[in-house]
């Protein structure tokens, strides 16, 4: 794809201030702010030709899309980003990658299986191996954290009890250390969750050539209850940060204040279960789990570990 004029000083200004802004969104799952900082950064490079730009800045817009539930919408995007970008470059493969993960978030399996093949080919097109194993190891552990949240989401159970994660919640903290926190997480984890983890990981393996094998990390098995916590709550905290920890919300403002009520009033409790319910996740002590690490970790750190992660790279671009 070519690029018209070099960047003016103005324009590099400019961007500084408005990539992080949208990046940000991700975060936050904000679509709506994500599309008006797309609309000023498409209008500031689309007179001087800086397509991959701007690709670029929409596929940030399509990950805060499915951040927000918005999977449609996400999907035609990234579709859009795939059929305008070449095969070989970093911007296709980030699209097919998250394509991926919106088609596993619904439940589409067969799709998502697709999308995990074509995308760890095109793994193969990154010429350098430190690069390559950094990829690969990004990929593979946001899709096998996308697979323990769908095997969590249960739309026909009843949804959590906020008197019983409370309670389960405040039990963990007074008697638990962190490890064995995770290891209780661990435990709730459902059958589901853990066999989808296999199938992908099968998928993920299926063409990837045995060198590069031995560069995804160790796979998490059913035995390692630790371990599969650990994850969890890696996929988890996408739940859990924009419960809590939204620079908005009264719970930050309290908690970050160091206000005792946010702990006498059960609020982390009830924003987490709050939240959990939305996504119809509806094991307690999972819920449970997620809340103590929160009491336990305190705002600053909590809002600090478990802030979600993009899989895309923050590329400076100056051209």
């Amino acid at each position: 794809m070519t690029e018209n004029q070099p960047l003016s000083k103005a324009q590099k200004e400019r961007l500084a201030k408005l990539e992080p802004q949208l990046r940000s969104c991700v975060r936050a799952a904000d679509l709506n702010r994500a599309k008006r900082v797309t609309a000023q950064i498409q209008e500031l490079l689309r007179l001087t030709g800086h397509e991959t730009r701007i690709l670029q800045a929409k596929n940030w817009l399509y990950e805060t899309a499915m951040e927000a539930g918005s999977l449609t919408f996400a999907k035609m995007g990234f579709e859009g980003t795939i059929q305008k970008s070449g095969s070989r470059t970093r911007l296709n493969l980030e699209a097919t990658s998250l394509l991926a993960i919106c088609y596993l978030r619904e439940g589409n399996l067969a799709k998502a299986r697709d999308m995990i093949v074509r995308a760890v080919k095109n793994i193969n097109n990154i010429k350098s191996p430190d690069r390559r194993r950094q990829f690969h190891k990004r990929l593979i552990e946001r899709l096998e954290e996308e697979s323990i949240l769908v095997g969590l989401k249960d739309e026909s159970s009843e949804k959590l009890d906020l008197d019983e994660v409370d309670d389960q919640a405040v039990q963990l903290v007074m008697t638990k250390s962190e490890n064995q926190i995770y290891l209780e997480m661990g435990r709730a984890v459902p059958q589901r969750s853990v066999d989808l983890l296999k199938d992908v990981r099968n998928a993920y393996t299926l063409r990837l050539p045995r060198p590069d094998r031995k560069m995804l990390p160790p796979p998490i098995t059913e035995e390692n209850k630790e371990a599969l916590g650990k994850r969890a709550s890696s996929v988890l905290k996408r739940v859990a940060w924009r419960a809590v920890c939204s620079p908005d919300s009264d719970i930050y403002k309290a908690w970050s204040q160091g206000l005792s009520i946010v702990y006498d009033k059960k609020y982390i409790a009830g924003a987490i279960v709050a939240a959990f319910n939305s996504a119809s996740i509806t094991v307690a002590m999972v819920a449970a789990s997620a809340a103590a690490l929160a009491i336990k970790f305190g705002a600053e750190v909590f809002c600090e570990t478990f802030a979600p992660s993009s899989l895309m790279i923050d590329r400076k671009d100056n051209s």
